[in-house]
């Protein structure tokens, strides 16, 4: 699947009653979810469970929401919208419909009002700055964001978070996609800008579980709207 132009639903007229989420990137990156591990001549290889496509919408000045388009079959996309001050929204689209828009219109009955119960949860975690990673002889980032209480750890079977960034694209903040690591992100800043290149989980017995690597990206124009009759986030 390549890179997608969104030109997203029509809307008549963007008024005070509206609200806008800009876009000015659209990012491609391949996802591999691992189900176990095979062994072949002493070697432990990851055997794949699922490989698929994720098109990220985001605002390089803004990371406090994010949209993620999927596909579900050859007629339909999945786009999933975030907004970690309360609003959230999964649709399904014609993929003929949404290629030529230029605008996505969500109707307040496909949105939600959400809250954050997890913030507590980020004085549990730490962020430590690894040695660099060297792909293709280009030196980038590489973080972790871990569980800091053993017992924990043991307790509930956690893992670890890898991210992987390129050091020459600070334009960009942080892409964080979960709702913990851009707590403790917003509340210790320590993961620097850049566009993330790679991420991987590695799970509680040391296994690779996910990773997504960045395929392509690209400079975007695009919004989404939604009424102010769902506009949780000013609400919170």
């Amino acid at each position: 699947m390549k890179f997608l132009f969104f030109i997203c639903f029509l809307i008549s007229t963007i008024g005070y009653s509206q609200k806008q989420y800009k876009f000015d990137y659209i990012f491609e990156y391949q996802v591999k979810r691992y189900k176990d591990t095979i062994k072949i001549k002493n070697h432990h290889y990851n055997k794949t469970d699922k490989m698929f496509y994720k098109y990220y919408l985001t605002n390089s000045k803004n990371n406090n929401y994010y949209a993620v388009i999927t596909d579900i079959d050859s007629l339909h996309y999945k786009l999933v919208f975030t907004d970690y001050n309360g609003v959230y929204s999964n649709v399904e689209y014609l993929k003929s419909d949404l290629d030529k828009a230029e605008f996505i219109n969500i109707d307040c009955k496909n949105v939600i009002r959400t809250l954050n119960p997890y913030k507590y949860k980020v004085k549990y975690y730490d962020i430590e700055h690894l040695k660099d990673t060297i792909i293709h002889n280009k030196s980038f980032w590489h973080y972790k964001i871990s569980s800091n209480k053993p017992r924990r750890t043991k307790k509930k079977k956690l893992g670890t978070n890898h991210y992987i960034i390129d050091k020459s694209s600070s334009f960009h903040l942080p892409i964080l996609t979960h709702t913990t690591p851009h707590e403790k992100w917003k509340r210790d800043k320590q993961l620097p800008n850049g566009i993330l290149m790679e991420k991987y989980f590695v799970n509680y017995y040391g296994k690779l579980s996910m990773e997504q690597k960045l395929i392509s990206y690209k400079k975007i124009d695009k919004k989404i709207i939604l009424q102010k009759e769902c506009d949780y986030a000013k609400k919170n």
